[in-house]
């Protein structure tokens, strides 16, 4: 396996290696300053500052089987994961966006986090609540879920 983390430029049609490795590397999110990115490899989150691109892990706490379903909040204070510790499936927590341990957000399973609203409130996700998988939002600190879709 081998991995090429690049960012292509609108503005002037270019693309930039940024780093290359033999790890799977997945869903690259940038910080809200633009200076570093958020990875994940092999179930952990890692940093890679732009200006010295290195893989730098992320202190996820017992959240060591994360999926790349992953971000940062509006404001840069939290990231939010999908992390998957037992047969039960994903389940989404957040943490500080230094890392430490994580906080449950929807302890239903499966969870796979995918949307953080712009106010930094409510997330969305996907999950699957008997036979299929549906959107659903639930406030940031954890709460009663809202079923979004109702298709198939």
């Amino acid at each position: 396996m081998r991995s090429e983390l690049a960012i292509y430029s609108l503005q002037t049609s270019t693309v930039h290696s940024v780093l290359k490795t033999d790890r799977l590397i997945e869903a690259p999110n940038f910080t809200t300053d633009a200076k570093q990115l958020l990875i994940n490899s092999d179930g952990r989150l890692y940093w890679i500052d732009l200006s010295d691109p290195q893989m730098g892990e992320v202190d996820t706490g017992f959240a060591v089987h994360c999926n790349n379903d992953h971000g940062i909040s509006p404001d840069g204070k939290l990231i939010v994961i999908s992390n998957s510790p037992d047969p039960r499936g994903s389940r989404i927590y957040t943490l500080p966006i230094g890392g430490g341990e994580p906080v449950l957000v929807q302890d239903l399973s499966p969870s796979y986090w995918h949307g953080w609203s712009p106010d930094g409130q409510t997330l969305a996700y996907v999950a699957k609540r008997g036979e299929t998988f549906q959107v659903y939002t639930c406030p940031v600190g954890g709460g009663e879920e809202t079923q979004i879709t109702f298709g198939f």
